[in-house]
């Protein structure tokens, strides 16, 4: 079973209607980035669209350091620690998301589960950016 266009269309508008979006005036740019490319002719394959979704996890893995040296900047010492804690809880869940995403049970869905599992990788990444965002003053 191949993804349709139209479900990759519509799993886009999912990501960029989600609730923390919704608090923002405008779309983010890595959201508006992957809606393009999810919607050019030949992404209604698997590859191109797991090509799509690792583009946006690769942005928004970059969102990540950015905005937590950014939040990181305006902590006292130790309010920095413990965001640093909690950073390195965050990274110990992805490792261990990233093992459970790679093993053997994802054999028996064939290619289709890689689109599903690179949507998922993207948006760990994007909600981890959101939330470090959120906390800074002024956003």
């Amino acid at each position: 079973m191949r993804p349709s266009l139209a479900g990759l269309l519509l799993l886009a508008a999912g990501i960029l209607s989600s609730p923390v979006l919704a608090q923002e005036s405008a779309v983010d740019p890595i959201d508006a980035t992957l809606a393009t490319c999810l919607a050019e002719p030949g992404a209604s394959g698997t590859a191109d669209s797991v090509a799509c979704f690792a583009a946006a996890r690769d942005a928004w893995e970059k969102e990540v350091t950015r905005a937590y040296f950014a939040l990181s900047m305006t902590l006292d010492a130790r309010s920095r620690g413990i965001l640093r804690g909690a950073q390195k809880q965050w990274e110990a869940y992805l490792a261990a998301e990233r093992r459970f995403q790679a093993a053997s049970w994802t054999r028996q869905h064939g290619p289709d589960i890689a689109v599903t599992l690179a949507s998922q990788d993207a948006e760990l990444f994007k909600a981890r950016a959101l939330t470090l965002r959120n906390y800074k003053p002024g956003g």
